[in-house]
């Protein structure tokens, strides 16, 4: 079994190399990441049978939510360790150059 910090962590970078995602997220009310000795992943909350993995999707990418969310359940399921896959899209960021839309 692969510890909590090391499946964090190939999950985070997983998340991140996925087309249309801008960043990881901290979590809306709470912070959304996963703890150990002197570090903590933020934006992945390692659980017993699933991983929460906490996004901020890139407008304008052009791929609609449901597609985004598809993308990294695929990219990101290999690296959680047989757990159950769970997305959060926190937030959408809008590119400067297109914020006067």
């Amino acid at each position: 079994m692969v510890d909590d910090l090391k499946l964090a962590r190939a999950v985070a970078e997983a998340a991140l190399s996925t087309r249309g995602v801008h960043a990881l997220g901290r979590g809306r009310y709470a912070e959304a990441a996963t703890y150990g000795p002197g570090e903590k992943v933020l934006g992945v909350v390692v659980g017993p049978g699933s991983v929460r993995v906490h996004v901020v999707a890139g407008y304008p990418e052009g791929t609609p939510l449901p597609e985004l969310v598809r993308r990294l359940k695929e990219r990101v399921t290999p690296a959680a360790d047989g757990r159950e896959v769970e997305v959060v899209v926190e937030d959408i960021y809008l590119a400067e150059e297109d914020a006067d839309l």
